[in-house]
């Protein structure tokens, strides 16, 4: 079983006895795209942790143990899927439920059962997000949710006002219809400064999830943790290597920070795509 780090934690590594957590976004065929994973290798990088003795949590587990009423393991996982696409009902979630696996869902409350308009028009990139009646229905079934925002926007480029609306607002969406508290809430892209995190307590959250959080003297902010993103090109090995120590994991943290930086591209061409449209509406609707 892969050991907590020893030394000072990395960048942003959620020091022992936090239990690790996991970041999915899509378990498809193939799109143009990083955040897919194929449904074979999903089930094979599940059943590898299983098989090295990891325990998946829940998310009452995780906060059991950020709240320090209960002492976690790093060789427990929680695992999160971003966005609550629907096509998680297609592979991940008749897997999971097979293994007996719990899973923490991020909604997007603007886009609850429509198609995934933040994201960039490309070929193969139309998903539909869980409905209301889905989302009812598995948590049901055992799965929990939390809030991605409402638009998916990235929270450290918007005004004071709506970065609060985006997270206050999503919440009181997402409980007004699940009738329970959320208690959990994703950035979208990973992006958050000072700012965000502050709102994202005010709004009641007792916990928000980045990606790869910069080093704080503080140590850990309950409101900026960490979570090791799982994209197309990982593996069963360098998921194991997210949840080790020495070299893998430096070498898996680089490669995670790499491509997160990257997402961040994706609301700069989305806004820039949007505002040439807007301009050539404008030009044409002139003539």
């Amino acid at each position: 079983m892969a050991r907590p780090p020893s030394g000072k934690p990395l960048a942003g590594e959620t020091p022992a006895p936090l239990p690790s957590v996991l970041a999915y976004h899509k378990v498809t065929g193939f799109e143009l795209g990083g955040t897919w994973v194929p449904p074979a290798r999903f089930l094979r990088q599940i059943d590898a942790l299983l098989d090295a003795g990891f325990r998946f949590i829940d998310e009452d587990g995780f906060l059991e143990a950020l709240d320090g009423r209960r002492r976690g393991s790093r060789g427990e996982i929680l695992l999160t899927f971003d966005d609550g696409y629907r096509c998680l009902l297609d592979h991940a979630v008749p897997a999971l439920e097979a293994r007996g696996i719990p899973a923490l869902i991020f909604i997007p409350s603007a886009y609850v059962g429509e198609e995934n308009a933040w994201e960039l028009n490309l070929p193969g990139r139309h998903f539909r997000h869980l409905g209301w009646d889905e989302i009812a229905d598995l948590e049901r079934r055992g799965f929990s949710f939390g809030s991605h925002t409402r638009t998916h926007r990235d929270l450290t480029r918007l005004p004071d006002a709506e970065m609060r609306e985006e997270l206050a607002r999503s919440k009181e969406e997402l409980e007004a219809r699940l009738e329970r508290p959320v208690r959990s809430v994703s950035y979208p892209f990973g992006r958050s400064n000072g700012s965000v995190r502050v709102a994202a307590a005010r709004a009641g959250y007792r916990a928000a999830f980045t990606l790869y959080p910069k080093r704080s003297a503080e140590g850990l902010n309950r409101f900026d943790l960490r979570r090791e993103a799982v994209y197309v090109i990982d593996t069963a090995w360098t998921i194991r290597a997210k949840l080790g120590a020495g070299l893998p994991f430096m070498l898996e943290d680089f490669k995670g920070r790499a491509i997160n930086a990257l997402a961040v591209l994706t609301p700069l061409i989305k806004g820039g795509f949007s505002r040439s449209s807007r301009t050539g509406r404008r030009a044409r609707a002139g003539r």
